[in-house]
């Protein structure tokens, strides 16, 4: 899939042309147009304290190594192919050779990147293949969609574009699936999610209010539900959507507990050592329990429905922070998942989420069914655990009791009018 046909199939003939010109109105004759545009990026997330993950088509930094070789003290750079292509339609032996170009242009600049993102959110399984033979330590390639866009004004036609472009995609709804990293064919993958600027802009044409609007829902559903916001923001939109950019940072800096902002690099290293982490718990009277925490920095443990000794602090919801090192927890329910299923990719998933695993006779919350887990099991697994009136200890999701977590992210795939008109060529 080139250009020209990943337009066609999203948009439609009628609108294809309109996007081309629409796209190529925003980049120059030379790079500074879009140099300027990630100075500006690079300033908002510098003002907020964090640092963005740009994936970037790696024929880029052959031809402006001086530019990406800047960027990347300001920014993480994954890959983004080593050209703009589907990469769902090329074999193992195919996107291997496209794999060992693009890392050679990014080790020319000193540059050893962690993860990767296709073009389009296009993969398949020689794809995260690939990536394992390269060492890569994450992908971003799965999409998760947030139902956050205005109930009314938006014309049927730009919202049919819309909706293609998520099946394009694969996205699934965020409603159904925790958008939270997890392996994928042994590989961590990362979810991106949409609506992202390209969707807001030439899709859907939403007003600057309306952008702002959607994207600070998005942080507030994922915060809701102490998950992931993974922002894709596009170079050569970053002016159109800075006042959004600007707008979802300071909202995510006000919340307490606090929201993660991290690069996805970063997300990938704390999520891979985490999920390796695990509580002990040992009885030690009636009603009281001693919990040991993993030796680990960052680590937090919260606890629901039970009092600790030292006392904890207030948290969310019913969720307390427990007090540093090991400590006392007086309830009278074992505070752990009894779980009745002898399924091992259950137990692990569980486990993985911090909570502590037991036998169906310990006497904590009973986990029945899910005999054949899958990945759309985990929504109702969890939305279960949390309705339930059960005392529960378990390992915070993100470092430091942070309530959610949110990396911005952006694609490069040209710096140049030339480079944009390349692009459909480049397969």
């Amino acid at each position: 899939m080139n250009l020209f046909s990943y337009l066609r199939e999203s948009r439609g003939l009628a609108n294809t042309v309109k996007r081309l010109l629409a796209i190529a109105s925003r980049f120059g004759v030379t790079s500074r147009r879009m140099e300027n545009a990630l100075r500006t990026f690079t300033a908002i997330t510098r003002r907020y304290g964090c640092q963005p993950t740009l994936a970037a088509t790696a024929v880029l930094l052959e031809r402006y190594p001086g530019v990406f070789r800047r960027l990347s003290t300001e920014a993480e750079l994954a890959v983004h192919g080593y050209v703009h292509t589907d990469y769902s339609l090329l074999d193992g032996e195919e996107q291997s050779q496209h794999m060992g170009q693009a890392l050679k242009a990014f080790r020319a600049i000193g540059l050893q990147p962690d993860g990767f993102r296709a073009p389009y959110l296009r993969w398949n399984t020689a794809s995260v293949q690939t990536a394992q033979h390269y060492r890569m330590t994450y992908g971003s390639n799965r999409c998760l969609h947030w139902d956050v866009l205005p109930a009314e004004g938006i014309n049927p036609a730009a919202r049919a574009a819309y909706e293609k472009g998520l099946l394009l995609y694969g996205s699934r709804p965020a409603s159904q699936y925790p958008s939270l990293p997890s392996l994928v064919h042994g590989l961590l993958d990362i979810p991106a999610s949409e609506p992202d600027d390209e969707a807001m802009v030439d899709r859907l044409a939403l007003s600057p209010a309306e952008r702002i609007a959607v994207w600070q829902a998005m942080l507030q559903a994922t915060y809701e539900r102490g998950e992931l916001l993974t922002l894709i923001l596009h170079h050569e939109r970053v002016l159109l959507c800075a006042d959004a950019l600007e707008a979802l940072l300071r909202q995510a800096r006000l919340h307490r507990p606090g929201v993660w902002i991290a690069p996805l690099r970063d997300i990938a290293d704390w999520w891979l050592r985490r999920s390796q982490l695990r509580l002990a718990i040992e009885c030690i009277g009636e009603g009281c329990f001693q919990v040991v925490p993993p030796c680990s920095d960052g680590v937090a443990v919260l606890v629901r429905d039970a009092e600790t000794q030292p006392a904890g602090s207030a948290w969310y919801g019913r969720w307390r922070l427990a007090p540093p090192g090991t400590f006392a927890l007086h309830s009278r329910q074992v505070p752990v998942l009894s779980l009745s299923s002898q399924n091992d990719a259950l137990r692990s998933y569980l486990e993985e989420e911090g909570f502590i695993v037991q036998g169906p006779d310990s006497g904590g919350l009973r986990i029945d069914g899910f005999d054949d887990f899958r990945e759309e099991d985990k929504r109702p697994l969890l939305d279960y655990i949390e309705a339930s009136d059960a005392a529960l200890v378990r390992l915070a999701r993100w470092p430091g009791g942070a309530r959610s977590a949110l990396s911005v992210t952006g694609d490069i795939d040209a710096m140049t009018l030339l480079d944009f008109l390349r692009r459909p060529l480049e397969v």
